[in-house]
């Protein structure tokens, strides 16, 4: 088989998506001994490489001399041609081996529009949709991430759900399946369900308890970091400097269920950073967290980094920052952060920001703008969120002039997202906004900034931001929806050209299920989601 793939990767388009062969990539004998896990996420190579997450996992498993860990992701347009004509059944990229011969097939689940792609995955590596429908020699299929933190959507198709995080649950997973692989399936399963954070929908329990990491500063890292064969969306190491957030902005589910806040000491990331950069070679550096400027002691890592890496041109970048944390005395010295731009989220006006958490002021917001100009930015990208609870015409009127008054300073780039009501937050029972107000707003803000050379805006599809909502807030009836919006032709919804409305809305008439349910204010005393405990 693996010579038959190899005859075929001259006719599709980036043949590196399949080759499995870039430096510091495992390989290990496909032996009957180790335990052997395909790895995944349900998207193309360029974006599950992107995935921190994925690297840990695949890490940690192959540190195991009794395992192994192969990757495979979604496959192009053109390659699932011709694996579909030829009858190649979906294969791991390292040694080629059919996905269905793996004891343990993962899925990292972040986004609700990879459901489809999920299932299609299953299918192309010819291993039943259905849980109820596999058997003894059929791989255990388990999915962690952020949407396992309402699993019921997805219970028909996954055999475990690992909730919270992944990196000490994994081993306690694999002993079991150690034991029980390939002898009894019901057993494997019910071994499975009594691990604490693990959630098998064959054995219910009235409470799931998230799994913690609580030594963070000692947790694993990827430091044999994998160089792709190809660009992809994050081509740089990426280091982990601080999980969870303490800021409980009302929105952000992440907020909620990644908590406790949890550091990595200086010394422990200037040794993961020389570590993996010896490895790799990568020339940019990056430090991870949802806000690498409320880690207490940013300024020293920074001073650290730098007398470490200054000399190799190493550069390091902060992929997310807050308005009121960010120092550009202190971006000024890194001059990784290239000066066409900055990204904040100051989400909405300024009264209605206060009262969901985000305590920022706008004149905060324009101060930076100003010093953003000065040190030579030359434009400013900003996201905000309409639809928002208690949001009014004055709170658009507000959004609008404070965009306004940051182009007279320098250039804008506006982005406009609806804001989806998620579970585990003090917003989970909120609205969804109607598809008519959401066209009001988008033009009345359209309207007042259309004419300002110096502003450019978009507004992220409503309709996909639509199903996000469903499938967050879904109960075990939509595991019929999206397996009829599968059946008809839907995947690679997280990309624009791809996304279908009408497939979901003829799988809801199908189902008899009213889409409406899922959008409106939800009132019902416990949600299909209250069985998992975020908090200890």
């Amino acid at each position: 088989m693996k010579n038959k793939i190899l005859e075929i990767l001259p006719f599709v388009e980036k043949p590196a998506r399949y080759l499995g062969k870039e430096i510091n990539v495992s390989f290990k004998e496909f032996s009957q001994d180790k335990v052997k896990i395909a790895l995944s996420y349900p998207d193309l190579y360029e974006i599950g490489m992107s995935s921190l997450g994925l690297r840990v996992i695949y890490g940690i498993i192959n540190e195991r001399k009794d395992c192994l860990c192969e990757r495979f992701f979604s496959p192009f347009s053109d390659m699932e041609e011709i694996l579909k004509k030829e009858k190649i059944p979906l294969f791991t990229l390292e040694t080629k081996k059919p996905v269905k011969e793996f004891d343990i097939v993962a899925f990292s689940l972040s986004s609700e529009l990879d459901f489809t792609n999920f299932l299609n995955l299953l299918y192309l590596a010819e291993i039943p949709l259905f849980s109820k429908y596999r058997k003894e020699k059929d791989p255990v299929v388990i999915a962690g991430g952020n949407c396992c933190f309402n699993p019921v959507v997805l219970e028909n198709f996954i055999d475990a759900f690992v909730i919270g995080e992944g990196e000490e649950v994994i081993n306690e997973i694999i002993e079991i399946v150690k034991e029980f692989r390939n002898k009894d399936r019901l057993k494997l399963l019910e071994k499975l369900s009594e691990i604490e954070g693990v959630y098998v929908p064959m054995f219910k329990k009235d409470t799931i308890k998230k799994r913690v990491v609580k030594d963070f500063n000692n947790s694993f890292f990827p430091v044999k970091w994998i160089v792709p064969l190809m660009d992809i969306i994050h081509d740089r190491i990426s280091v982990e400097i601080m999980r969870g957030c303490g800021r409980g902005c009302k929105f952000c589910q992440a907020g909620f269920c990644w908590r406790p806040v949890r550091i990595k000491a200086v010394e422990k990331i200037v040794e993961i950073a020389k570590e993996s950069y010896k490895n790799s070679g990568y020339e940019e550096i990056s430090l991870l967290s949802f806000s690498s400027g409320d880690h207490p002691h940013i300024d020293k890592i920074i001073e650290a980094l730098l007398k470490e890496f200054s000399e190799r041109k190493v550069s390091i970048s902060f992929p997310s920052l807050r308005i009121d944390t960010f120092s550009f005395e202190l971006a000024l010295r890194l001059k990784e952060i290239k000066k066409t731009g900055l990204t904040f989220a100051p989400e909405t006006s300024q009264n209605l920001r206060y009262k969901l958490g985000k305590k920022i002021k706008d004149e905060e917001i324009l101060k930076q703008a100003e010093k953003a100009r000065k040190g030579g930015w030359r434009q400013i990208k900003l996201y905000f969120m309409i639809g928002l609870p208690e949001e009014n015409e004055e709170e658009l009127k507000e959004v609008v002039n404070l965009i306004n008054e940051i182009s007279k300073i320098i250039m804008v780039k506006a982005s406009f997202n609806t804001f989806i009501p998620k579970p585990h937050t003090p917003l989970e029972r909120k609205r969804f906004i109607t598809r008519e107000e959401y066209e009001e707003k988008r033009v009345f803000i359209t309207e007042r900034l259309k004419k300002n050379r110096y502003i450019k805006f978009n507004f992220h599809p409503y309709e996909m931001s639509c199903i996000e909502c469903i499938l967050g807030r879904g109960d075990e009836k939509l595991n019929e929806v999206i397996y009829n919006v599968w059946k008809n032709g839907g995947k690679m919804e997280n990309w624009k050209e791809h996304f279908d409305f009408s497939l979901w809305e003829e799988a809801f008439n199908k189902t008899g299920i009213d889409m409406k349910f899922y959008l409106e204010e939800r009132k019902e005393e416990k949600l299909p989601w209250h069985f998992i405990k975020i908090r200890g």
